[in-house]
């Protein structure tokens, strides 16, 4: 990863495709990570479209010669090392290069992974930036309430810019002294006097002591209250997606639990104790605010639209014969494997990232889905116009 932490360190705040993705920012952030994929696979699709041409030329030219040789097939099948070397006479007669397409195929993967991999680094990062960046808000509105009730109000500090500027240690000094003023006053109030159950000083202290604490649980009880109804204002959900910055997955709920958020926003500032005060209600389901935060419909969708683009890519890469019928060519083992390799690799990536990621895995698939005919199309009437031009100065030669 620390090639793609150098990408990301030559752009502004230190996250190129952060920076990129805003150009197309709708409002949404999920269809502004459809507008962007959709954008990029055009950007990138003459890169794709020059692999195509040259596999497919490649294909087309194997294709041709397939009777021959499944003839060198039946005639040499016993021996590989003879069957090899006849194979390689008959590709040099026609100067046909099995490998030839091997050198753009591996410059192709190798932007195609690049691209995957940064995206895939940089949406996990937007998504734990945005996570973080939901709870700092959230901090905020449960201590401004806090504050205005209980070390304004109830504690009588009624300066709270001039709190704000000390240090965590003399706010602690700050409250502390507050607090055992207010229990004193509690203790000196006629109700506790006049209680007649409470007979020595260490009862009326403890008294004290609870109604304070019973007094800071109700306020921050409404803090947190506060919390969960100015949650879903700043929420980011889509469609049946409650949070797109958790995964699609009916076993997550749609709020982080302290060491997801951890884990995630990468925050350790944050202590369990403060963060869980927090999002007390939010975590407890305070009016439904967390739910399940998917159903795994991402995870299904990804697999079932992977396999279609995989079978879309290798029935239009099928070369036609002069009738116009599809031409069966001899797949390789690896070529099969890959077909189940990547629906498989893309849930893996799915279950285990952001909804967001996953709806640009979907977008992305889709697209190829989309382009792979059409080029496909276009790599074939090229090459029809080529052979074609290419019989006729045969011909011309022939007559000479």
């Amino acid at each position: 990863m620390d090639f793609i932490n150098l990408l990301g360190s030559v752009w502004p705040d230190g996250n190129f495709w952060a920076n990129i993705i805003k150009l197309f920012d709708v409002g949404s952030y999920a269809w502004t990570i459809i507008l962007f994929t959709i954008v990029l696979k055009l950007v990138l699709s003459p890169v794709d479209f020059l692999q195509r041409y040259f596999t497919n030329k490649q294909t087309r030219a194997q294709a041709k010669l397939q009777p021959e040789l499944e003839k060198l097939k039946k005639r040499y099948g016993q021996n590989q090392t003879l069957l090899y070397q006849k194979q390689n006479e008959l590709y040099k007669r026609h100067n046909v290069k099995p490998t030839g397409s091997c050198i753009v195929m591996v410059v192709y993967m190798g932007i195609t992974l690049s691209v995957f991999l940064t995206l895939w680094s940089s949406l996990q990062s937007i998504a734990g930036f945005n996570i973080k960046n939901q709870y700092q808000e959230l901090q905020t509105v449960y201590y401004n309430s806090f504050e205005k009730d209980y070390i304004q109000e109830y504690l009588s500090i009624d300066d709270l810019d001039a709190y704000h500027q000390l240090t965590a240690e003399e706010k602690n000094n700050a409250v502390t002294n507050a607090e055992k003023t207010k229990i004193d006053e509690i203790i000196a109030s006629d109700e506790v006097q006049n209680n007649t159950s409470l007979t020595t000083d260490e009862e009326k202290k403890a008294y004290a002591e609870k109604v304070l604490q019973d007094d800071k649980a109700s306020l921050q009880e409404i803090a947190q209250i506060k919390v969960a109804e100015y949650y879903p204002e700043i929420k980011d959900s889509f469609l049946w997606i409650k949070n797109i910055w958790r995964p699609d997955k009916a076993t997550v709920s749609e709020i982080a639990s302290y060491n997801d958020y951890k884990a995630s926003a990468g925050d350790s500032s944050v202590s369990e104790a403060e963060y869980n005060l927090v999002m007390g209600k939010l975590l407890k389901n305070y009016n439904n605010t967390n739910q399940t935060n998917g159903y795994y419909i991402l995870s299904i969708i990804v697999v079932a639209v992977s396999l279609l683009s995989q079978f879309v890519m290798r029935w239009s890469s099928k070369p036609k014969n002069k009738n116009g019928e599809k031409v069966k060519m001899q797949q390789p083992g690896f070529t099969k494997i890959l077909m189940f390799i990547m629906p498989i690799t893309m849930l893996i990536f799915t279950l285990s990232s952001s909804s967001i990621f996953a709806i640009y895995i979907i977008t992305n698939s889709i697209m190829t889905t989309l382009i792979t005919p059409l080029s496909t199309l276009i790599c074939n009437k090229i090459e029809d116009v080529r052979e074609k031009k290419h019989s006729e100065e045969i011909k011309v030669d022939y007559r000479r």
